[in-house]
């Protein structure tokens, strides 16, 4: 979290999307940060964050601590809590309009981690929905099914069976 993260965004975490309020509260002579945190409806829950390095962000959410590793990304921020990242993209909504009101534009889908192509579910020239499985990424011995992340016409695969890719390849192109 940025010192200056204020706002609604829409995050999401793997298939989970929600909106997140976030209202920064202020900042105390130490140089900890307050914020008010709103996920979709629920209650509304008072963090505070410091720095202690510049990559490490501690977030006192109660009386419980969480130090996490924090790497900001083109898509949003990769959060590493007890060795496990977390990849979340965060949207700000009226971006996000003024983005899709002035351009239909096309979507490209990448991989999260480095791994091998195992299946390819669609043709370039399909129409797709959102969530369809589009092909199989084997990584770190598990297959994950790569998914449409809106409707569209695949306008062209950047990989194929069998190939190995890096973490963030482009796969797929929508139009």
């Amino acid at each position: 979290m940025s010192d200056t993260m204020q706002g609604t965004y829409e995050v999401t975490l793997g298939d989970a999307t929600s909106l997140v309020t976030v209202t920064r509260l202020g900042t105390e002579d130490d140089g900890r940060v307050r914020y008010q945190l709103q996920v979709g409806d629920a209650e509304p829950v008072e963090v505070e964050t410091t720095r202690p390095q510049a990559d490490v962000l501690s977030i006192l959410v109660g009386t419980r601590t969480y130090e996490c590793g924090v790497d900001l990304t083109d898509e949003g921020v990769d959060v590493d809590v007890l060795g496990i990242i977390h990849e979340a993209s965060l949207v700000d909504p009226r971006r996000k309009a003024l983005r899709m009101a002035g351009s239909a534009g096309g979507a490209v889908v990448k991989t999260a981690m480095p791994g091998r192509i195992v299946r390819v579910l669609v043709a370039p020239g399909d129409a797709v929905t959102k969530g369809q499985p589009l092909l199989v990424v084997e990584a770190m011995k598990m297959e994950n099914e790569i998914k449409a992340p809106r409707d569209g016409v695949l306008k062209r695969f950047a990989v194929e069976e069998g190939q190995l890719v890096e973490a963030k390849a482009v796969l797929v192109e929508l139009e």
